[in-house]
């Protein structure tokens, strides 16, 4: 997962899932059989990477920038922000 192009196409993949698992909060994926699946998604997504973000923390603080960017892109992308975050401070 180290090229930009690697790193691009899992950004978009986890945009999809992103989707999906809010999606599933709605009519009509509420009330179907994969809306519990894709709420459940939400829940763990979203726990997972808020422990992500205190973990990789001291990452983001030598990377230096907004910590308020650092959250909400960890929330949504994970690990891949960190990965990019260790690249960018890797060409420094």
């Amino acid at each position: 997962m180290d090229t930009a192009a690697k790193l691009a196409l899992a950004r978009k993949i986890v945009l999809v899932v992103w989707v999906f698992a809010g999606a599933c909060f709605f009519f009509p994926l509420y009330y179907t059989g994969v809306g519990p699946l894709g709420r459940v998604l939400f829940g763990l997504l979203l726990a997972v990477h808020l422990v992500e973000f205190v973990v990789f923390l001291g990452l983001y603080r030598r990377a230096g920038g907004s910590l308020f960017r650092h959250f909400h892109r960890t929330v949504v992308f994970g690990v891949l922000h960190k990965a990019e975050t260790e690249q960018a401070l890797a060409d420094t």
